[in-house]
């Protein structure tokens, strides 16, 4: 970076600049000032304050002072001045009143001194306090502007680093709440986001790679086997390639509707809807599953309508998710329980099974996108890792919530809240 081009040999320059003008219009005023003030004095007091000393000089202040007084009393006066008899170069004023002392006043005066005037020394006066102003004004902004511009210059060193590539980039921890101190650690703050994204999409492109190389791994030994004629082209083998051609399908369909939840491109068509029915409707679909694993489903829901605005085919979405998810942790003879209530001016579902429950160490990564809490087991019953990080996309695009806990009796449980549609009369 150029000299000229750093804030604080800016900010010097500025206030260098205001210092000056300051300081030239304060003696330019003082100047003015001291000129009117001269001109509104007497006579004898300016002339000798304005003259220039040497030969033809006015009268000296003393003896300008003593005629004055004599000529106030309307006494007459004669002033002679004589050079000192002994050769010297002093002056000799002689002053005689006519009629009242026949010998004259003498009053030597010493030889004209070096020193500049009045006017002079006071200029120069001012010239002195304009110059230690200034010097002061530019150390002052120098130590301002170095102080203003070090944290500025750690983030644009720290920037330039993050954007060759190196996230781990951060600035220390400044101090004091100033607006400097503030941006440092929100530029802190922003790449300690952007390493947890670049984390996490480094992890999902490794697990995207990962679920879609078992199921077309499967398939293609598959097909090699047929090939060869290792394996018959029946029924049966038909049925186990279209079991991973539908793996495949819903792990692309997953990827689409998260991609176009981050991207806010994905579209809700809301309207009225009693959310007892879509509850109700969603757990019939899995009526089957369950009693073929003697799993047993209840449903707990109010005696009068909750209605809500939502998109009945994602809210069937995010329930039929949980239900997926609730059966496929829950043994045989297990119950998962779904229940709907109102909660002040929000409507909760929740929906609790007798599982296991989660880990505690797992329940903060439960939403996460191809988290799994046993992996082996979910892979092996076709779970993707992303049926409960599309569960809290659609929930937050409703504008509600969703969180995961344990029971104290055993199982875990999930309960989202949506915004309760407030009628109006």
């Amino acid at each position: 970076m150029k000299w000229f081009n750093r804030i604080e040999v800016r900010l010097i320059g500025l206030i260098v600049l205001v210092v000056v003008a300051t300081n030239l219009i304060t003696l330019g005023i003082n100047v003015y000032s001291t000129q009117r003030n001269i001109r509104e004095l007497p006579r004898e007091l300016r002339d000798v304050l304005q003259a220039e000393r040497g030969e033809g000089a006015a009268l000296p202040w003393l003896v300008s002072k003593r005629i004055n007084g004599l000529l106030h009393s309307g006494t007459e006066v004669v002033v002679r001045l004589e050079t000192a008899a002994d050769g010297s170069q002093d002056r000799v004023f002689w002053l005689r009143v006519p009629g009242s002392d026949p010998q004259p006043i003498r009053i030597a005066l010493m030889p004209p001194s070096p020193r500049p005037d009045f006017r002079t020394r006071l200029q120069q006066s001012l010239l002195i306090a304009t110059l230690a102003s200034s010097v002061l004004g530019i150390l002052l902004a120098l130590i301002f502007a170095r102080h203003l511009a070090r944290p500025i210059e750690a983030v644009s060193v720290a920037a330039t680093r993050l954007a060759s590539g190196d996230l781990s980039a951060r600035i220390p921890a400044p101090k004091g709440n100033d607006e400097t101190a503030l941006l440092a650690r929100n530029f802190n703050r922003m790449a300690e986001s952007l390493e947890k994204l670049e984390t996490e999409r480094k992890a999902m492109i490794a697990d995207v790679a990962h679920e879609l190389r078992t199921p077309l791994t499967i398939m293609q030994g598959r097909l090699e086997a047929i090939q060869d004629g290792v394996a018959s082209l029946e029924m049966r083998e038909i049925d186990r390639l279209h079991h991973q051609t539908r793996l495949l399908s819903r792990l692309v369909e997953d990827l689409r509707t998260l991609s176009l939840a981050d991207a806010g491109r994905l579209t809700l068509e809301r309207r009225p809807l009693d959310l007892r029915g879509v509850v109700h409707n969603a757990v019939a679909g899995f009526q089957d599953q369950a009693q073929i694993k003697g799993i047993k489903l209840q449903t707990r829901l109010p005696p009068l309508p909750l209605e809500v605005e939502a998109d009945p085919d994602r809210l069937t979405q995010i329930i039929s998710n949980l239900l997926h998810n609730a059966l496929a942790h829950t043994p045989t003879g297990g119950t998962i329980t779904i229940e709907v209530e109102a909660k002040g001016k929000e409507v909760a579902v929740q929906v609790a099974d007798t599982g296991p429950g989660i880990p505690e160490e797992a329940l903060p990564k439960v939403f996460d996108r191809f988290f799994r809490a046993e992996a082996s087991r979910s892979r092996q019953s076709g779970g993707s890792g992303l049926g409960l990080a599309i569960v809290k996309a659609l929930v937050e695009l409703h504008g509600g919530m969703v969180e995961a806990k344990n029971r104290s009796s055993g199982g875990a449980e999930f309960r989202f809240l949506l915004p309760k549609l407030e009628t109006k009369g």
